[in-house]
């Protein structure tokens, strides 16, 4: 073996570590969201508007985001990005009113776009230097990291931890952990000069704003099961917090499992065959959520809707970084800030329609977004 080629199969490892370790705070947060909802005691419709602080706060700085990696690099955004992140995400369980609660919430999305765009900026080159397929492993790694983050925090939550004291002890345990690896990578550390050309503003293509699009029903539909997966529990069967957060758990854990799957699947099927069965498997999952009658029925659907919307966003990643376009960085970045409107859209959407038609009904809305992704899914064929 090369010395390259040990420096490719290290990059890996550490990028598949970097994945793992993020989201872990971000997974303590979901489960006690019904919990900050109880505690701040407004409606469905007013909890959603809270809710959407994260993605405008995401949304907002990958709008520069992109080409800020041009000029410095995208390890080195990443590193800041991980430390403001981690450290910021306790800080929306201190929320005194709703204001408050999207005030944070936009502040920790700023620092989650950084990171978020750089992972998969590197994950990217990190493939297609190395010649394996690991997009879609990459992502299951941080859907396992999100579900055991929310296995810790519902843990919590039966031994009596409120949700401050719970998302502070699980950020604590993966902040040096998430640092030390992102550190240690050597992919990005310098700007990718040869991608850059003139930074006058490039309108997107056709073909990059439809995998933009099939993803934003992807995302729209994940976003809004994994803020309202705990409430959907909490209001429809009246269950305590330990059940609503094993309903999102039952989510996360499928997703882990489509994701972790995705690449096996990717070098055996064509990526439009992928694309179409994966959003064919999220619309029975949330067909059968609207007309569940019951706790476990409600469960697989949870799943069901996981394994759906498991490959979407790394399908999209790649075939974004492969479109014409000004660089891979800024594809992705128009492609993710797209994605994450549909994280936005989702919770704002179904937070309103359940003030009107029920939880249950509100999920009736995710329909059309998914049939929209299953339509746009040939986008994804180079």
């Amino acid at each position: 073996m090369t010395q390259q080629a040990v420096f490719d199969a290290r990059d890996v490892r550490l990028i598949r570590g970097v994945f793992f370790l993020q989201p872990i705070a971000l997974g303590a947060w979901f489960p006690r969201i019904a919990e900050i909802q109880s505690r701040l005691d407004v409606s469905d419709g007013e909890f959603a508007l809270a809710l959407v602080g994260m993605p405008v706060g995401l949304l907002v700085t990958l709008m520069f985001a992109g080409r800020l990696t041009e000029k410095v690099g995208v390890r080195q955004l990443l590193i800041g990005g991980l430390f403001g992140f981690i450290c910021l995400m306790p800080l929306p369980t201190y929320a005194g009113s709703i204001f408050q609660l999207f005030a944070y919430l936009a502040v920790v999305g700023s620092a989650l776009a950084f990171v978020e765009l750089c992972m998969n900026v590197i994950a990217d080159k990190t493939e297609r230097k190395s010649g394996q397929l690991i997009m879609s492993g990459c992502h299951g790694l941080w859907s396992l990291g999100v579900l055991v983050g929310s296995l810790v925090s519902s843990g919590f939550s039966w031994v009596g931890y409120g949700p401050s004291q719970s998302v502070l002890m699980v950020s604590g345990m993966a902040l040096l952990p998430a640092l030390y690896t992102s550190y240690s990578l050597s992919e990005g550390r310098v700007p990718d000069i040869a991608e850059k050309h003139s930074s006058g503003f490039e309108m997107p293509g056709a073909a990059l704003i439809a995998v933009c699009f099939f993803a934003f029903g992807i995302t729209m539909t994940e976003g809004a099961i994994a803020d309202w997966s705990a409430i959907y529990v909490s209001d429809l069967f009246d269950l305590s917090a330990g059940y609503a957060g094993l309903a999102y758990s039952a989510f996360a854990m499928m997703v882990t499992v489509g994701r972790l799957s995705g690449d096996w699947l990717r070098a055996r099927v064509s990526v439009q065959s992928a694309a179409v069965g994966i959003c064919v498997v999220a619309l029975v999952g949330v067909g059968i959520l609207v007309v569940s009658p019951n706790y476990m029925v409600s469960l697989l659907g949870f799943g069901l809707v996981g394994l759906g919307v498991s490959g979407g966003f790394p399908l999209a990643v790649t075939a974004a970084a492969e479109k014409p376009g000004r660089s891979p960085a800024i594809n992705v970045g128009l492609m993710t800030q797209i994605a994450l409107g549909g994280f936005l859209v989702g919770p704002l959407v179904i937070g309103y329609a359940a003030d009107h038609l029920g939880i249950q009904g509100g999920f009736i809305l995710l329909l059309p977004a998914l049939a929209m992704s299953l339509v746009l899914s040939r986008s994804l064929i180079k």
